[in-house]
């Protein structure tokens, strides 16, 4: 795939073995193997370019309602992912939060427990080429198999019912992030006393 971009229009090459069609002409399939500046047969100029991460998000196959980039990016402005980062992500939904966070993590898992869901998911794992995420069609109510993680990501109706599980899941010092009820919180110490987490000093506020 390559991405057509003039002053009016963007377009998305996903056939470069072919002549591309625009409104402003047509260019060449043999322009399209490299990158840079090209011209149709018009002699209108365009930027061809390889997509990137924030290119391919525009072509994202939604289903319910995504969280926004701008709560996506408080989460990792917060919690300080990286790629060296495991996190666990429930609520997966059509993926919005689950990859963005692999984009930039080591590995990623994101629990969904509807089966119509699923496909929408593994559409775009794939339009990412995302293969450090993993997909389950389970409940992280009950419970978390993974284990050592710096992040817990919650977009659920219940999130209360997964702090037991996150606490057994989450190294000390890691996050645990909600869109509805929790704040972000940070586990405070290893030991089961009443209370396992502190609240960390964050305002987010998920755009659900």
């Amino acid at each position: 795939m390559k991405i057509l971009i003039s002053k009016k229009k963007k377009y998305f090459v996903k056939d470069t073995s072919a002549d591309f069609h625009t409104s402003e002409g047509v260019i060449e399939k043999k322009f399209l193997k490299k990158t840079g500046l090209v011209k149709t047969n018009k002699n209108k100029e365009f930027l061809l370019v390889e997509p990137n991460f924030i290119d391919l998000w525009e072509k994202i196959k939604r289903g319910p309602q995504v969280i926004i980039q701008k709560d996506i990016g408080l989460i990792i402005a917060k919690t300080g992912i990286n790629k060296h980062s495991n996190v666990v992500d429930a609520g997966g939904g059509s993926g919005s939060l689950c990859c963005y966070l692999a984009h930039i993590s080591k590995e990623v898992t994101t629990y969904e427990i509807q089966k119509d869901l699923i496909p929408i998911l593994k559409h775009n794992q794939r339009l990412f080429d995302l293969q450090n995420l993993k997909i389950k069609n389970r409940s992280i109510y009950d419970g978390i198999k993974e284990k050592n993680l710096d992040l817990i990501t919650l977009d659920l109706a219940q999130p209360w019912q997964v702090i037991d599980h996150a606490e057994k899941a989450l190294k000390v010092g890691a996050f645990l992030s909600s869109s509805l009820v929790l704040p972000v919180i940070r586990k405070a110490s290893s030991s089961s006393g009443s209370s396992p987490f502190s609240i960390a000093s964050l305002s987010l506020s998920m755009g659900l």
